[in-house]
């Protein structure tokens, strides 16, 4: 039997991996698409074409750390402190790259997060609901960089 075809037809596809920092633990792989609401349906179909429709959760926000998603209960009145606060409670700690293959320290605390830790999350015009926030080990922003990475190509 010939493999599926790699497209429209062939399901969402999976990421770096997931983390749900409420329950600190991995969210299954083929459960991202359905925990991050990006499931396509007819809803608001354009053209016959089922897309994503307009987020249902607003009490959970999503952070890239590292190639990983980090889900968290989080709101816009929160201040910035408190949302650093629950993602290290909850393991985005994990992210941190063996120190053998890292140029930075590795997140140590909470406090390693960049963004300013008085200001809550609407001071940036964070909707809620938000699913694409970065949270940034605050040691990369002076490290050296490679320039052979992804990042900069």
């Amino acid at each position: 039997m010939a493999e599926p075809a790699a497209g429209a037809d062939s399901g969402p596809s999976l990421g770096k991996g997931a983390w749900d920092c409420d329950n600190n633990r991995e969210i299954p792989p083929e459960k991202e698409a359905e925990v991050f609401e990006e499931l396509a349906t007819m809803e608001h179909s354009f053209e016959g074409i089922p897309t994503i429709p307009p987020r249902k959760d607003t009490a959970h926000m999503a952070f890239y750390c590292n190639g990983c998603r980090y889900r968290v209960a989080a709101t816009p009145d929160m201040t910035v402190s408190q949302v650093k606060r629950a993602l290290w409670a909850g393991g985005i700690a994990r992210a941190n790259k063996a120190p053998e293959l890292s140029s930075t320290p590795g997140m140590k605390d909470w406090s390693d997060l960049v963004m300013e830790d008085d200001q809550q999350l609407s001071a940036y015009h964070v909707p809620p609901g938000c699913k694409v926030m970065l949270a940034i080990e605050a040691a990369k922003l002076s490290a050296p960089q490679d320039y052979d990475s992804a990042y900069w190509n």
